[in-house]
Protein backbone atom coordinates (compact mmCIF):
# COMPACT_ATOMS: atom_id res chain seq x y z
CA UNK A 1 0.00 0.00 0.00
CA UNK A 2 1.31 3.44 -0.91
CA UNK A 3 2.62 5.46 2.01
CA UNK A 4 2.09 9.20 2.31
CA UNK A 5 5.24 11.29 2.76
CA UNK A 6 6.37 11.63 6.35
CA UNK A 7 8.84 14.49 5.91
CA UNK A 8 7.01 17.40 4.36
CA UNK A 9 8.61 20.57 3.08
CA UNK A 10 7.49 23.64 5.06
CA UNK A 11 6.43 25.31 1.80
CA UNK A 12 5.27 23.62 -1.38
CA UNK A 13 3.22 23.84 -4.53
CA UNK A 14 0.02 21.78 -4.31
CA UNK A 15 -2.48 20.64 -6.92
CA UNK A 16 -5.51 18.36 -6.82
CA UNK A 17 -6.10 15.19 -8.84
CA UNK A 18 -9.68 13.98 -8.50
CA UNK A 19 -10.01 11.76 -11.59
CA UNK A 20 -7.68 9.68 -13.75
CA UNK A 21 -8.28 11.80 -16.84
CA UNK A 22 -6.49 14.77 -15.28
CA UNK A 23 -3.22 12.88 -14.82
CA UNK A 24 -1.63 14.46 -17.89
CA UNK A 25 -2.50 17.89 -16.50
CA UNK A 26 -0.68 17.17 -13.23
CA UNK A 27 2.33 15.82 -15.11
CA UNK A 28 2.53 18.90 -17.35
CA UNK A 29 2.14 21.20 -14.36
CA UNK A 30 4.95 19.42 -12.55
CA UNK A 31 7.23 19.49 -15.60
CA UNK A 32 6.54 23.17 -16.28
CA UNK A 33 7.43 24.04 -12.68
CA UNK A 34 10.62 22.03 -13.04
CA UNK A 35 11.48 23.72 -16.35
CA UNK A 36 11.04 27.10 -14.64
CA UNK A 37 13.47 25.98 -11.92
CA UNK A 38 10.95 26.13 -9.10
CA UNK A 39 12.61 25.94 -5.70
CA UNK A 40 9.71 24.05 -4.14
CA UNK A 41 8.23 20.63 -4.94
CA UNK A 42 4.76 19.85 -6.21
CA UNK A 43 2.49 17.70 -4.05
CA UNK A 44 -0.76 16.21 -5.34
CA UNK A 45 -3.89 15.94 -3.20
CA UNK A 46 -5.29 12.72 -4.66
CA UNK A 47 -8.99 11.84 -4.63
CA UNK A 48 -10.49 8.49 -3.68
CA UNK A 49 -11.57 7.76 -7.29
CA UNK A 50 -8.02 7.87 -8.66
CA UNK A 51 -6.78 4.44 -9.75
CA UNK A 52 -3.67 2.65 -8.50
CA UNK A 53 -2.15 2.83 -11.99
CA UNK A 54 -2.36 6.61 -11.94
CA UNK A 55 -0.95 6.71 -8.42
CA UNK A 56 1.95 4.55 -9.59
CA UNK A 57 2.64 7.01 -12.41
CA UNK A 58 2.74 9.90 -9.97
CA UNK A 59 5.18 7.98 -7.81
CA UNK A 60 7.36 7.17 -10.81
CA UNK A 61 7.82 10.88 -11.60
CA UNK A 62 8.33 11.60 -7.89
CA UNK A 63 5.23 13.67 -7.29
CA UNK A 64 4.42 13.22 -3.61
CA UNK A 65 0.83 12.20 -2.93
CA UNK A 66 -1.54 13.11 -0.11
CA UNK A 67 -4.92 11.42 0.21
CA UNK A 68 -7.74 13.93 -0.12
CA UNK A 69 -9.99 14.05 2.95
CA UNK A 70 -13.64 13.14 2.39
CA UNK A 71 -15.83 16.20 1.75
CA UNK A 72 -19.50 15.88 2.65
CA UNK A 73 -21.12 17.37 -0.46
CA UNK A 74 -24.93 17.51 -0.32
CA UNK A 75 -26.61 15.21 -2.85
CA UNK A 76 -28.53 18.15 -4.32
CA UNK A 77 -25.27 19.86 -5.32
CA UNK A 78 -23.82 16.68 -6.81
CA UNK A 79 -26.95 16.04 -8.85
CA UNK A 80 -27.16 19.63 -10.05
CA UNK A 81 -23.57 19.59 -11.30
CA UNK A 82 -23.91 16.20 -13.01
CA UNK A 83 -27.13 17.37 -14.74
CA UNK A 84 -25.49 20.58 -15.97
CA UNK A 85 -24.05 20.32 -19.50
CA UNK A 86 -21.63 23.15 -18.79
CA UNK A 87 -20.50 22.04 -15.33
CA UNK A 88 -20.63 18.25 -15.51
CA UNK A 89 -16.84 18.12 -15.14
CA UNK A 90 -17.23 19.62 -11.63
CA UNK A 91 -18.21 16.25 -10.10
CA UNK A 92 -15.07 15.91 -7.93
CA UNK A 93 -14.13 19.57 -7.70
CA UNK A 94 -14.93 20.03 -4.02
CA UNK A 95 -11.91 17.94 -3.02
CA UNK A 96 -10.00 21.18 -3.62
CA UNK A 97 -11.37 22.38 -0.26
CA UNK A 98 -8.99 19.92 1.38
CA UNK A 99 -5.97 22.10 0.55
CA UNK A 100 -7.00 24.73 3.11
CA UNK A 101 -6.25 22.39 6.03
CA UNK A 102 -3.00 20.79 4.87
CA UNK A 103 -1.35 21.80 8.12
CA UNK A 104 1.72 19.67 7.45
CA UNK A 105 2.75 22.74 5.43
CA UNK A 106 3.31 26.25 6.72
CA UNK A 107 2.42 27.81 3.38
CA UNK A 108 1.40 26.55 -0.03
CA UNK A 109 0.80 27.94 -3.48
CA UNK A 110 -2.16 26.05 -4.84
CA UNK A 111 -2.32 25.61 -8.65
CA UNK A 112 -5.06 23.94 -10.71
CA UNK A 113 -4.02 20.92 -12.75
CA UNK A 114 -5.00 22.58 -16.07
CA UNK A 115 -2.26 25.21 -15.82
CA UNK A 116 1.01 25.71 -17.68
CA UNK A 117 3.66 27.63 -15.76
CA UNK A 118 5.67 29.89 -18.06
CA UNK A 119 7.91 31.68 -15.52
CA UNK A 120 9.15 30.97 -12.01
CA UNK A 121 6.50 31.55 -9.33
CA UNK A 122 8.58 31.19 -6.17
CA UNK A 123 8.08 34.86 -5.26
CA UNK A 124 4.42 34.07 -4.52
CA UNK A 125 5.45 32.42 -1.24
CA UNK A 126 6.22 35.91 0.02
CA UNK A 127 2.65 37.07 -0.58
CA UNK A 128 -0.04 37.06 2.15
CA UNK A 129 -2.52 34.18 2.38
CA UNK A 130 -5.55 34.33 0.07
CA UNK A 131 -3.58 36.21 -2.56
CA UNK A 132 -5.06 35.44 -5.98
CA UNK A 133 -5.85 36.97 -9.36
CA UNK A 134 -9.19 38.65 -10.01
CA UNK A 135 -11.20 36.16 -12.09
CA UNK A 136 -12.17 36.85 -15.69
CA UNK A 137 -10.90 40.44 -15.64
CA UNK A 138 -9.89 40.72 -19.27
CA UNK A 139 -10.41 43.51 -21.83
CA UNK A 140 -14.14 44.09 -22.12
CA UNK A 141 -14.91 42.42 -18.78
CA UNK A 142 -13.29 44.70 -16.22
CA UNK A 143 -16.13 44.65 -13.67
CA UNK A 144 -15.55 41.16 -12.25
CA UNK A 145 -15.06 41.08 -8.48
CA UNK A 146 -14.34 37.38 -7.81
CA UNK A 147 -11.02 35.73 -7.14
CA UNK A 148 -9.87 33.01 -9.51
CA UNK A 149 -9.37 29.90 -7.39
CA UNK A 150 -7.05 28.35 -9.97
CA UNK A 151 -4.02 29.83 -8.21
CA UNK A 152 -4.04 30.82 -4.54
CA UNK A 153 -1.54 31.50 -1.77
CA UNK A 154 -2.70 29.59 1.32
CA UNK A 155 -1.62 29.30 4.93
CA UNK A 156 -3.47 26.15 6.02
CA UNK A 157 -5.64 26.15 9.15
CA UNK A 158 -6.85 22.99 10.95
CA UNK A 159 -10.60 23.70 10.78
CA UNK A 160 -10.82 25.69 7.57
CA UNK A 161 -11.74 22.79 5.26
CA UNK A 162 -14.57 21.78 7.59
CA UNK A 163 -15.79 25.37 7.76
CA UNK A 164 -15.90 25.60 3.97
CA UNK A 165 -17.62 22.20 3.67
CA UNK A 166 -20.25 23.25 6.21
CA UNK A 167 -20.85 26.40 4.17
CA UNK A 168 -21.74 24.45 1.00
CA UNK A 169 -25.56 24.41 1.50
CA UNK A 170 -25.71 28.16 2.16
CA UNK A 171 -23.51 28.88 -0.84
CA UNK A 172 -25.65 26.67 -3.06
CA UNK A 173 -28.83 28.49 -2.08
CA UNK A 174 -27.17 31.74 -3.12
CA UNK A 175 -26.03 30.22 -6.43
CA UNK A 176 -29.50 28.81 -7.17
CA UNK A 177 -31.07 32.24 -6.72
CA UNK A 178 -28.44 33.94 -8.87
CA UNK A 179 -28.64 31.38 -11.66
CA UNK A 180 -32.44 31.39 -11.66
CA UNK A 181 -32.40 35.18 -12.02
CA UNK A 182 -30.26 34.96 -15.15
CA UNK A 183 -32.11 31.95 -16.57
CA UNK A 184 -29.48 29.29 -15.87
CA UNK A 185 -29.96 25.84 -14.29
CA UNK A 186 -28.53 25.33 -10.79
CA UNK A 187 -24.89 24.24 -10.41
CA UNK A 188 -21.92 25.32 -8.34
CA UNK A 189 -18.14 25.12 -8.37
CA UNK A 190 -15.63 25.52 -5.58
CA UNK A 191 -14.71 29.01 -6.75
CA UNK A 192 -18.22 30.24 -5.92
CA UNK A 193 -17.94 28.76 -2.43
CA UNK A 194 -14.60 30.45 -1.77
CA UNK A 195 -15.83 33.82 -3.01
CA UNK A 196 -19.01 33.70 -0.95
CA UNK A 197 -17.07 32.60 2.13
CA UNK A 198 -14.58 35.48 1.81
CA UNK A 199 -16.86 38.26 0.59
CA UNK A 200 -14.38 40.95 1.57
CA UNK A 201 -11.65 39.67 -0.74
CA UNK A 202 -12.31 42.16 -3.54
CA UNK A 203 -12.04 45.10 -1.10
CA UNK A 204 -8.59 43.94 0.09
CA UNK A 205 -6.27 45.10 -2.71
CA UNK A 206 -3.11 43.75 -1.09
CA UNK A 207 -4.47 40.27 -1.85
CA UNK A 208 -4.86 40.94 -5.57
CA UNK A 209 -2.11 39.41 -7.68
CA UNK A 210 -1.17 40.86 -11.04
CA UNK A 211 -3.18 39.27 -13.83
CA UNK A 212 -0.06 37.74 -15.41
CA UNK A 213 -0.11 35.07 -12.67
CA UNK A 214 -3.31 33.50 -14.00
CA UNK A 215 -4.03 34.36 -17.64
CA UNK A 216 -6.98 32.56 -19.24
CA UNK A 217 -5.58 31.25 -22.51
CA UNK A 218 -8.82 31.92 -24.41
CA UNK A 219 -8.29 35.64 -23.75
CA UNK A 220 -4.55 35.63 -24.35
CA UNK A 221 -4.78 37.61 -27.59
CA UNK A 222 -6.86 40.29 -25.83
CA UNK A 223 -4.24 40.61 -23.09
CA UNK A 224 -1.36 40.76 -25.52
CA UNK A 225 -2.94 43.26 -27.90
CA UNK A 226 -4.96 45.49 -25.59
CA UNK A 227 -3.22 45.23 -22.22
CA UNK A 228 0.33 45.21 -23.58
CA UNK A 229 1.22 41.98 -21.82
CA UNK A 230 4.57 40.43 -22.69
CA UNK A 231 5.43 36.82 -23.47
CA UNK A 232 9.09 37.13 -22.51
CA UNK A 233 10.99 38.94 -19.79
CA UNK A 234 10.54 39.15 -15.99
CA UNK A 235 7.28 41.09 -16.35
CA UNK A 236 5.88 38.66 -18.90
CA UNK A 237 3.02 36.20 -18.48
CA UNK A 238 3.76 33.71 -15.70
CA UNK A 239 0.81 31.29 -15.89
CA UNK A 240 -1.57 30.12 -18.62
CA UNK A 241 -4.86 28.64 -17.41
CA UNK A 242 -6.76 26.30 -19.75
CA UNK A 243 -10.31 26.49 -18.42
CA UNK A 244 -13.27 24.66 -19.96
CA UNK A 245 -14.25 21.02 -20.28
CA UNK A 246 -11.90 20.00 -23.11
CA UNK A 247 -8.29 20.27 -21.94
CA UNK A 248 -5.22 20.35 -24.22
CA UNK A 249 -4.22 16.78 -23.36
CA UNK A 250 -7.72 15.54 -24.29
CA UNK A 251 -7.46 16.63 -27.95
CA UNK A 252 -7.08 13.82 -30.47
CA UNK A 253 -4.71 14.52 -33.40
CA UNK A 254 -7.72 15.28 -35.61
CA UNK A 255 -9.29 17.60 -33.03
CA UNK A 256 -5.96 19.32 -32.47
CA UNK A 257 -5.58 19.95 -36.21
CA UNK A 258 -9.07 21.43 -36.38
CA UNK A 259 -8.40 23.60 -33.35
CA UNK A 260 -5.13 24.89 -34.80
CA UNK A 261 -6.86 25.72 -38.10
CA UNK A 262 -9.70 27.52 -36.32
CA UNK A 263 -7.33 29.67 -34.29
CA UNK A 264 -5.22 30.47 -37.35
CA UNK A 265 -8.28 31.50 -39.37
CA UNK A 266 -9.50 33.71 -36.52
CA UNK A 267 -5.98 35.13 -36.14
CA UNK A 268 -5.86 34.09 -32.48
CA UNK A 269 -2.11 33.77 -32.80
CA UNK A 270 -1.24 34.10 -29.12
CA UNK A 271 -3.89 31.57 -28.06
CA UNK A 272 -2.43 29.22 -30.66
CA UNK A 273 1.04 29.91 -29.27
CA UNK A 274 -0.17 29.02 -25.76
CA UNK A 275 -1.81 25.82 -26.96
CA UNK A 276 1.29 24.68 -28.83
CA UNK A 277 3.51 25.57 -25.85
CA UNK A 278 1.32 23.30 -23.71
CA UNK A 279 1.39 20.49 -26.25
CA UNK A 280 5.20 20.71 -26.44
CA UNK A 281 5.50 20.11 -22.68
CA UNK A 282 2.86 17.36 -22.90
CA UNK A 283 4.84 15.54 -25.59
CA UNK A 284 8.00 15.92 -23.51
CA UNK A 285 6.27 14.35 -20.48
CA UNK A 286 4.83 11.49 -22.50
CA UNK A 287 8.23 10.76 -24.07
CA UNK A 288 9.88 10.71 -20.66
CA UNK A 289 7.26 8.30 -19.32
CA UNK A 290 7.58 6.02 -22.29
CA UNK A 291 11.36 6.00 -22.00
CA UNK A 292 11.20 5.11 -18.30
CA UNK A 293 8.79 2.24 -19.08
CA UNK A 294 11.16 0.85 -21.68
CA UNK A 295 14.06 1.00 -19.24
CA UNK A 296 12.17 -0.76 -16.44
Amino acid sequence: MRQEPTNYDPTAYVTVLSTDNYLDGVLVLNESLRMCRAKYRLYALVGSEVSNNVRDTLARVRIEQIDAPPINVPVEIKQANVASDHHRHWAGVFEKLGVFSLCQFEKIVYIDSDVLVIKNLDELFDRPPRSAVIADRYPGNEDCTDLNAGLMVIEPEPTLTNQLAAFLPEAFEHEKRWRAAVGRPPSMGVQSVINLFWKDWITTPELHLDGRYNVLVEHLDDYMRQEDHKWRGPEGIHVLHFIGQVKPWMLTPANLSRRVAQLAIRRRIWELTGLMAYRAVLLRVRFQLRSSELRS
